[in-house]
């Protein structure tokens, strides 16, 4: 067996600075558990016990695991390692490809591996991505400035355009003559980087790449993936990657101010040679160009220079959803972008301060679309978390259907208003609207898995497992990083089924950053799992995100419409595992 490496060869600062920058890169697609696993093999191997790293030890350092850890039972030490070297290789694949050390895995173990990388001389492209930009989800922009001066301070903004494009090549390489709506070439969207680390560029940045997206489903041709940097990627057992298509493009820019002026660059590059396939520099306000403006431009030139290289002109399906758009102040722009990140997780403590942005752009903007339903959502979470504390709970829901409505008259075929008011027949107890408003927005955009999981979830809540799951693999196939809702589905289906394996593994993946359900869940499994300590932390973990969760479980079930089979099976295991653990 080979033995663990001896990191004497480089500093241990050396290789502590290496993981620190690793651990820091935001795009870094690695849990919060893998990367506490990073470093605890790094610091145990560092400290002379590369030897001890086993898994039993792993697990019950990193993952909460007793004592009487089996692994032959519990795989989630050799599954987190797999995709731990998974998000390595993709780190050092782009971003860390320049850096002087390499920590690896290798496969088959568990000790980490130190190298010195040769670093290449600058080339064409432009490391843009700073390793130490701030958490976006820390949304006190809203309370330090008023809405007034949000224009003037958004103007100031510099950002960065990071995007990834991954396409299906021909065979030999020749133009597909064909069509390539026959082998569609995916584009990953990745999360743009602010580059000063201000928190008003990082919501603009996160906006633009959302928005960006949206702008490419709109090809028929294209097969859109949007990448976000705060959650966990999809485990492997649901991610289906041999179906994800190779990376041949990569598309970067920037945004930076010259006086007042705003000035946004983004370049077409091919990955295989660095050559740059197209670039182009935008600014805001020329030529009466809108933020807007600037994105479809900037996704048709992508989308035609892409056929070019197919020898085919992509179709545009965008002609009628751009006719009478009302074109949002960046403010507004930004504000939208905040409630989009604040749906990911769903945080309580950003609540109010996405709230009050919202009500404030609609005031200002009354023809924003977009702003309306993602005040839907915010003003159905009143309702629904009990945020709201001077109007009835019905009353609360009848203003989400107010702004649901008004997104819907505005723009009766974006994808966001048609899920917004999905969220609104559900909490009114309209399943089977709320349905049909899912299943609009899948028509609209087939590929957008925010659509996708959104019908999914809505087919789960009913209780209908059969239509809901395989919708949401498909959308966790299409996102480099869903959410931590999107697995809830999946671990209530192998909860309904009795697979406690497959349901500790998406309730790992459910109960992160915050999720209260996914902690319920992970807590069910473990106990089924005979994992106590891990199960109890879980409770625990439960408790403290969602008291009401936690004192009255069946109620909080139904008070989210739940189909009873679906609200008797979590009530029974939530039961369960506090009666085993109080034994």
């Amino acid at each position: 067996m080979p033995e663990p490496i001896d990191p004497s060869p480089i500093s241990s600062a050396s290789i502590r600075g290496q993981l620190d920058r690793i651990l820091a890169f935001p795009e870094l697609q690695a849990s919060d558990r893998r990367r506490d696993m990073l470093r605890y093999v790094v610091e145990e191997s560092l400290a002379g016990r590369a030897a001890e790293l086993k898994a039993t030890t792993i697990a019950m350092a990193v993952f909460g695991r007793g004592s009487d850890f089996d692994q032959q039972s519990d795989p989630i030490v050799r599954l987190e390692a797999r995709k731990l070297r998974r998000d390595l290789d993709n780190y050092y694949a782009e971003s860390g490809r320049d850096d002087p050390i390499r920590i690896s895995i290798p496969k088959g173990h568990y000790y980490p591996r130190f190298d010195l990388q040769k670093v290449a001389g600058p080339g064409p492209e432009v490391a843009m991505v700073q390793p130490n930009a701030p958490d976006r989800r820390e949304l006190g922009l809203f309370k330090r400035f008023s809405f007034s001066e949000g224009v003037a301070a958004i103007a100031g903004v510099t950002l960065v355009t990071a995007l990834l494009l991954w396409t299906m090549r021909p065979e030999g390489g020749a133009p597909d003559t064909t069509g390539v709506s026959e082998q569609s070439v995916a584009i990953l969207v990745e999360e743009f980087a602010a580059r000063t680390g201000d928190e008003v560029e990082a919501l603009v940045a996160s906006g633009l790449s959302n928005e960006i997206a949206a702008a490419l489903i709109r090809f028929p041709d294209l097969a859109v993936h949007l990448a976000n940097d705060q959650v966990a990627v999809a485990p492997d057992a649901f991610a289906h990657n041999d179906r994800h298509p190779r990376s041949e493009f990569k598309v970067a820019g920037g945004v930076w101010r010259e006086g007042e002026m705003l000035f946004i660059r983004a370049e077409l590059i091919r990955r295989n040679d660095s050559e740059v396939l197209w670039s182009e520099r935008y600014m805001e306000g020329a030529e009466n160009q809108s933020i807007t403006d600037i994105m479809d431009s900037i996704s048709s030139e992508v989308a035609s220079t892409i056929g070019q290289q197919y020898g085919y002109a992509l179709r545009d399906a965008r002609a009628t959803s751009l006719q009478n758009r009302n074109d949002p102040s960046l403010r507004g722009f930004a504000c939208v972008a905040s409630a989009k990140l604040y749906r990911r997780t769903y945080h309580r403590d950003e609540y109010q301060a996405v709230r009050d942005c919202l009500e404030a752009t609609v005031r200002e903007d009354p023809d924003y679309g977009r702003a309306f339903a993602m005040l839907a959502y915010l003003r159905n979470d009143a309702a629904r978390f009990g945020h709201e504390q001077e109007l009835s709970k019905a009353a609360a829901f009848d203003l989400a259907r107010q702004a649901a409505i008004r997104a819907l008259e505005l723009e009766p075929r974006d994808t966001d208003a048609l899920q917004a008011m999905s969220h609104v027949e559900q909490y009114a107890g309209n399943m089977d609207r709320s349905i049909e408003f899912a299943r609009l927005a899948v028509e609209v955009n087939p590929n957008d898995p925010a659509a996708l999981a959104n019908l999914a979830i809505r087919y789960g809540i009913a209780g209908r497992f059969d239509e809901g799951v395989p919708i949401m693999r498909d959308a966790i196939d299409r996102s480099v990083a869903p959410p931590p809702f999107y697995f809830h589905l999946l671990a209530i289906d192998h909860l309904m089924k009795k697979e406690w394996p497959e349901m500790q593994l998406a309730a790992e993946q459910a109960s992160a950053d915050g999720w209260s359900l996914g902690q319920a869940l992970l807590a069910i499994a473990h106990t089924e799992l005979s994992n106590a300590r891990a199960a109890r932390e879980a409770l625990t973990k439960m408790a403290q995100l969602d008291p009401p969760l936690a004192e009255d479980p069946r109620g909080w079930l139904e008070g989210h419409s739940l189909a009873p089979v679906v609200v008797d099976a979590v009530f029974t295991g939530i039961t369960k595992a506090r009666t085993v653990l109080d034994e």
